[in-house]
């Protein structure tokens, strides 16, 4: 294993450096001993050889280099791990590490890169650079011990929410909240980048020059010699290259991240298998396959069979679906919108039973039916 060590102080080893350093006791073997990695394991009991005298001096380093990997070619047949720590971040440009990449293989043996975290781009003067910055110092020893704590996983529902009151402030028209709620989005990128960056896997940089390469190679009509003059040529042009992409790496026909809102998955399910050609000619086969699965669930309800009346429930909200798809309504924020407003309308009528000291239960359904519509009338005026 080459492995990365990272610029200099043992915070920024990652996870996966650490792991390697203790697999390979008796097989460790560092560029230098005089990086703070190689004082934590000898203060820890591991054990390892310096390869630094190779390389103080030398007139030649690519001979140094290929000395030190013969070392370590050699300790391959001895030992079952054998590791060799390397400071900085991508350790496989390092001489030696070139040197083994190419020569282990032919000896049957395979090489694992344990790339360490690099320096910051030279753009961490930027906001961006600043909250980069700010979550490394939050995520370190001597930070926050709850931003510490956090996973990927911990940090789920923090995302959903913080996209979800993006929309909200947009639907709201409220400049002043988006511009927080979109800092707070930003937030989780940002956060989820630097817990990758700590083990050795991405940093935010690969992921912006990530998106950066798919919207100039999704839009060769912007970026490259081709043409779309309309909104619809630009749209099935993305799709076709998404195929392609997908196609490439040997995906399923349909693949859509399962861990999307049931709603929105089941819209771009529909939105996928349309674009193979599997859809209704026109509106009205959507709409009339809506009735016949909610025929098929007032049937299922007559028969009271619980397992098939949610199947059928089921089917009634995938036909519904589609027919949003078909009139161009996003039907998560659809279904979002309607529960907002009914809130909203809802917040009316406590109001009024507030106002009156008595309980909900004191009045009828026609007396809170009637403050509904009220409800409904005043925010027609405000709307």
């Amino acid at each position: 294993m080459i492995i990365g060590l990272g610029p200099g102080p043992t915070r920024h080893l990652t996870a996966a450096a650490r792991e390697a350093l203790c697999r390979c006791r008796g097989g460790l073997y560092f560029r230098t001993a005089r990086h703070p990695a190689a004082r934590l394991c000898h203060d820890r009991g591991i054990r390892f050889i310096s390869l630094e005298r190779l390389f103080r001096r030398s007139a030649h380093p690519g001979r140094s280099a290929r000395a030190a990997g013969r070392i370590l070619l050699t300790a391959l047949e001895q030992h079952p791990y054998v590791g060799y720590a390397v400071p900085g971040g991508p350790p496989g440009t390092e001489l030696t590490a070139l040197y083994l990449k190419k020569q282990a293989p032919r000896r049957g043996h395979r090489v694992r890169t344990i790339p360490g975290v690099g320096p910051r781009p030279a753009g961490g003067s930027s906001p961006l650079g600043k909250l980069e910055r700010i979550m490394t110092a939050l995520r370190s020893s001597r930070g926050c011990a709850w931003d510490r704590q956090q996973t990927h996983l911990s940090l789920r529902s923090c995302l959903i929410e913080e996209a979800y009151e993006v929309v909200a402030a947009i639907e709201r028209a409220d400049p002043a909240a988006l511009e927080e709620e979109l800092g707070d989005l930003l937030l989780q990128v940002v956060f989820h980048s630097e817990i990758a960056r700590e083990k050795g896997r991405f940093d935010l940089e690969k992921v912006i020059n990530g998106i950066s390469t798919k919207l100039i190679r999704r839009h060769p009509h912007v970026f490259g010699a081709e043409r779309a003059a309309t909104e619809a040529q630009a749209v099935g042009r993305w799709e076709r290259i998404k195929e392609q992409e997908r196609n490439a790496v040997g995906r399923a026909a349909i693949q859509v991240d399962p861990g999307l809102p049931a709603l929105l998955r089941a819209y771009k399910i529909q939105q996928r298998a349309a674009g193979l050609g599997f859809d209704w000619p026109s509106l009205e086969g959507a709409v009339a396959k809506l009735r016949e699965e909610a025929a098929e669930l007032k049937d299922a309800y007559r028969r009271g069979d619980p397992g098939k009346i949610e199947e059928e429930f089921g089917d009634l909200l995938f036909a519904a679906v589609n027919v949003a798809r078909f009139m161009k309504v996003n039907p998560e924020l659809a279904l979002g919108k309607a529960s907002r407003k009914f809130l909203d309308r809802f917040a009316y009528i406590a109001a009024q039973v507030s106002r009156r000291n008595r309980p909900f239960s004191s009045y009828s359904l026609e007396q809170l039916d009637h403050w509904w519509e009220e409800a409904k009338k005043y925010q027609g005026k405000n709307s």
